[in-house]
């Protein structure tokens, strides 16, 4: 019977939820959380012999990853297992770096090969896809069905050594590497063929895949910041008590416009929704993310020139990059009819 660790963050080991996200490490005898599911695939081939979970940030933090390295090597290790799978992560950024970085960590130290699943725009995702099999899967928890089976599928076949398809086929990131095969039509008539299908608007696959980096072209710079005006967005999720706006904790959809008042802008009139971080400090003193005094203060030096009399919030957390790319040029929009030239932009 094949041997599998799987890792988990706090959340899906029943620890807590941002709350706990400074938890540090757990070690569980078989299989806890999204473990269970993935389990129950392949009963008849592999066991999971050990579930390790941490708090996202706990493991995030260099210090702490650098005291429970050798830890986690010595449970992998002792476990004698054949794979270690990680995750699905989603669209969750922290916990997608932590199953990147323990997949890495393993693969490197112990050559055990390693398996994670991932939505397509987690961060996680172009920092180690080269490195180690990242599935692809939804940007929720609510995908979790449709992520265990091909994420089971592929933990089987890395386990048994067992040679690993292209990834169209197998379901994974591509990595940047390519391997020769031999096709009995020559290239010459493949390209044809493409380029017939092609023609005729029908489904093809190139063999070469490019890869483009998207360009961005940042905003020119100010000539006179004294003159400028200015305005303050978050992603921190700051809203007025009850959030009446209905903004999302997670995933957002949309953004709210709030009126500082500076006799209002404090903790009885402000809280934050946000799903992704402790938001105990902010929803004590709201100009945490929204520094309305010290940007008044930059005014009264002459250091700039105006500020909005109002903020723009939403929450950043799961936002995937079409939204985000959505929700900001809303903003500029309307930061452009007030005649706003720049912005303080807080996050968490």
């Amino acid at each position: 019977m094949l041997k599998a660790v799987y890792y988990i963050n706090q959340f899906f080991a029943g620890l807590g939820g941002e709350e706990m996200a400074h938890e540090g490490l757990h070690v569980f005898d078989g299989a806890k959380g999204p473990a269970v599911g993935l389990a129950e695939l392949v009963k008849n081939e592999m066991t999971i012999v050990k579930s390790i979970a941490c708090g996202d940030n706990f493991f995030n933090t260099d210090a702490n990853y650098e005291e429970i390295k050798s830890e986690l090597l010595s449970i992998v290790r002792e476990c004698n297992a054949d794979i270690v799978i990680a995750g699905p992560a989603f669209n969750a950024g922290r916990y997608g770096v932590a199953c990147g970085k323990f997949c890495e960590l393993i693969q490197s130290e112990l050559g055990i090969p390693t398996v994670t699943a991932m939505f397509k725009d987690n961060p996680a995702v172009p920092m180690y896809l080269r490195k180690v099999y990242i599935m692809e899967c939804g940007e929720t928890a609510a995908e979790m069905k449709k992520a265990l089976p091909p994420l089971a599928k592929m933990a089987l076949k890395l386990a048994k050594k067992e040679l690993i398809g292209p990834a169209p086929e197998e379901g994974y990131f591509p990595t940047g590497y390519r391997r020769n095969e031999l096709d009995e039509r020559s290239a010459a008539s493949r390209v044809v063929d493409m380029l017939v299908k092609k023609m005729k608007g029908e489904p093809y696959r190139t063999e070469v895949e490019l890869r483009s980096d998207e360009k961005v072209q940042s905003a020119p710079p100010l000539d006179d910041y004294s003159k400028a005006k200015f305005a303050i967005i978050t992603t921190g999720g700051l809203v007025p008590k009850g959030n009446p706006d209905k903004l999302r904790m997670y995933s957002s959809v949309s953004y709210g416009t709030y009126e500082i008042d500076p006799k209002t802008l404090n903790s009885k009139h402000y809280e934050s929704v946000h799903g992704g971080y402790d938001t105990t400090a902010v929803n004590k003193e709201p100009q945490r993310l929204v520094p309305y005094n010290a940007t008044l203060d930059l005014k009264k030096r002459g250091l700039i020139g105006d500020i909005a009399q109002y903020f723009l919030s939403t929450c950043g957390i799961g936002t995937n990059v079409t939204m985000g790319k959505k929700l900001g040029a809303q903003m500029a929009e309307q930061l452009k009819k007030d005649d706003v030239s720049a912005a303080f932009l807080t996050s968490t």
